[in-house]
């Protein structure tokens, strides 16, 4: 068995190339009439520069009303012939046309030819319009006909702190910001924890939507004065996951790791895992795993140190810094996983690679208030070689506030009324803060703190100080 069960080695490729070829594969499709490989628009969303995108369709329709995914290449399906050979053969390309036929059909071409890491947009544009994606129109991509551009080059600079100069020019770069609707965020998008080992693109708050969670229902203890019991804990969750769809927790490869060692050192678990060693192996029986031994997995699961985000498990540690209820954490780690294993896929565990080498933080701010129309930067923590933490402050009160809302609507469940909702919301915002700067104190202490602020003529990067400073 290897030392790393999760994630083996494969030669020299690093660890986060790896963790990326495994989503690939995790998340990949085959059309049933034609086979053809695809991956989902909200996937494709969130990898930015790691995946190259090239859209197919002729001129009239890059620039028509369904617009182009900003970032992407154009290069016509007739002008395709020699995609295969100019295409780098270890990078990942997505294609894109109208509905997904016409790039389907030439991603099973590429793969044919050697291609390895290819497909098609799931729906094409039609799907990424209707998601909440937002797409461009500008004509100056007609002049970049056939071209491929380069995709940024890895920089061996982790551990450094970023400069204001070199967030600029990543916030700056249309492959590593895409754009969802605030009304998207709400019906299928998601929140990822503001940690910087996540490349993708993400509307970042400590903790992800589990974070969120834990600090609702905390506001929620808080406002009715008593603990709540484990059968509503789970029932809240399981109602938070139907009303708002995709819902995030993060682990990573080394608690990951060892979180699979210590079970396999179990020998109540011994049967129920068998064989399993491959990484897509594990991920698929940890997604549904016996149900008579589903328990034993959580105590695993909650020992210190086999949960991977920072910010769940310093509340864990330190419910007294977090001023939350000792125990809540992993009420609701477990209610998620037992309501994930009765077949609640938008209930997502990512496993993120690698360790903390932020070298600053970013809030993320838009001008003018929030509505639903409002566009949001979904932006990529992986920058300039090293990482950042993203936060969306502002969206995440916002977000807070929905939340509030549903949480008091629960008149059924737990003692509250739709008019406490002012209240749970100023809990929540406030202790949020808190919490957030108790975290950003132990995993970010001395970093550079930076305001990217998006309005309609661009990016505005300023500089707001150092953290503990």
């Amino acid at each position: 068995m290897s030392d790393h069960p999760l994630i083996p080695p494969i030669g020299t490729v690093p660890q986060a190339a790896r963790m990326f070829r495994l989503n690939w594969v995790a998340n990949l499709e085959r059309t049933p009439a034609g086979d053809a490989p695809v991956q989902p628009c909200a996937w494709v969303a969130r990898q930015g520069p790691s995946v190259r995108l090239v859209d197919i369709r002729t001129a009239e329709e890059v620039v028509g009303p369904l617009g182009y995914i900003p970032g992407s290449d154009w290069v016509p399906d007739a002008d395709a012939d020699d995609l295969a050979a100019r295409l780098d053969p270890e990078g990942a390309v997505v294609l894109v046309s109208r509905g997904g036929s016409r790039a389907e059909a030439l991603a099973l071409a590429l793969e044919a030819r050697g291609v390895r890491i290819a497909a098609a947009l799931r729906g094409g544009m039609l799907a990424w319009s209707d998601l909440g994606y937002l797409t461009s129109r500008d004509p100056a991509v007609l002049e970049r006909a056939g071209a491929l551009h380069a995709l940024p080059a890895p920089v061996a600079s982790a551990g450094k702190h970023l400069t204001l100069e070199e967030i600029q020019a990543h916030v700056g770069e249309p492959t590593s910001v895409r754009w969802i609707k605030l009304a998207a965020v709400l019906l299928h998008a998601r929140c990822a924890c503001v940690d910087g080992r996540d490349d993708t693109g993400v509307i970042g708050t400590p903790g992800g939507d589990a974070g969120e969670l834990v600090l609702a229902l905390d506001a929620l203890e808080h406002h009715i004065g008593r603990s709540l019991g484990d059968a509503e804990v789970g029932e809240l969750v399981a109602r938070c996951a139907s009303a708002f769809g995709s819902m995030y927790l993060h682990s990573d490869v080394s608690a990951a790791n060892s979180f699979i060692l210590s079970m396999r050192a179990d020998p109540r678990l011994t049967k129920a895992i068998g064989s399993v060693y491959e990484p897509l192996e594990w991920r698929q029986w940890l997604m549904s795993p016996p149900a008579e031994v589903q328990d034993i997995i959580l105590e695993h699961l909650l020992a210190d140190g086999n949960l991977g985000c920072g910010h769940l498990k310093l509340m864990m540690r330190h419910p007294e810094e977090y001023d939350v209820r000792p125990g809540l954490p992993q009420q609701v780690v477990r209610a998620w996983m037992r309501h994930r294993w009765r077949d609640a896929p938008q209930l997502e565990l990512v496993v993120l690679p690698g360790g903390h080498q932020e070298g600053a933080v970013v809030n993320i701010v838009v001008d003018g208030d929030l509505h639903g129309w409002t566009p949001l930067p979904l932006v990529s923590p992986s920058c300039a070689g090293t990482q950042m933490f993203v936060n969306h402050p502002q969206v995440a009160d916002f977000l807070r506030r929905e939340l509030a809302s549903f949480l008091c609507a629960q008149t059924d469940l737990v003692p509250v009324q739709p008019s406490d909702t002012d209240a749970l919301t100023r809990r929540m915002v406030e202790l949020g803060g808190r919490q957030a700067g108790a975290t950003l104190g132990h995993l970010a202490a001395g970093l550079p703190i930076y305001e990217a602020r998006f309005h309609g003529a661009g990016v505005s990067i300023r500089a707001l100080g150092h953290v503990g400073g």
